[in-house]
């Protein structure tokens, strides 16, 4: 990725490496097919390269798998687009072990290991979910592995994103 002209990279942010997140289902839709402009310095930061976004091959099938959902009535250029958008975007990971806290939704699991298995190796991680069961490991995730969980504007703010 080269260096758009866009708002410089947070100060607060190290500028080492770019920040790793995971990013839930609802949020890329957010992004990648209704345009959300609360997403604007999500899509920013992704596109210049000081936010990396992370997923596995079963996120990957879970987006594919709501873009067709008839509610939306995405013309098939539409999913083709939203997909090949989020390819360029992220980085595939395996899957990652069960990181053992607690999880009201089954299907959400993966964001939830995805994200405790990267604070791991870099704390301060963020998985970016306005998911409720997600949410709830909010303090969990924080305490014992220093995982941020938060909705896009949380997010936002917290890293001071221009």
């Amino acid at each position: 990725m080269t260096q758009a002209s866009g708002p410089p990279r947070p100060s607060n942010l190290p500028a080492a490496a770019p920040l790793p997140v995971i990013i839930d289902t609802n949020v890329w839709l957010d992004l990648l097919v209704f345009g959300d402009a609360g997403g604007v310095p999500i899509d920013t930061g992704l596109n210049d390269g000081w936010i990396r976004a992370l997923s596995t091959p079963a996120m990957r099938d879970e987006l594919a798998a709501v873009l067709i959902r008839p509610k939306f009535r995405l013309p098939d250029h539409a999913v083709q687009h939203a997909l090949t958008r989020f390819d360029a975007l992220v980085q595939l990971q395996p899957a990652a072990p069960d990181c053992r806290l607690a999880c009201r939704d089954p299907d959400d699991r993966k964001f939830l290991d995805l994200a405790v298995a990267t604070a791991i190796v870099r704390p301060g991680a963020w998985l970016i979910s306005k998911d409720r069961a997600l949410l709830a490991a909010r303090k969990p995730a924080l305490r014992r592995f220093t995982l941020h969980i938060g909705p896009p504007a949380r997010f936002i703010a917290e890293i001071q994103c221009p």
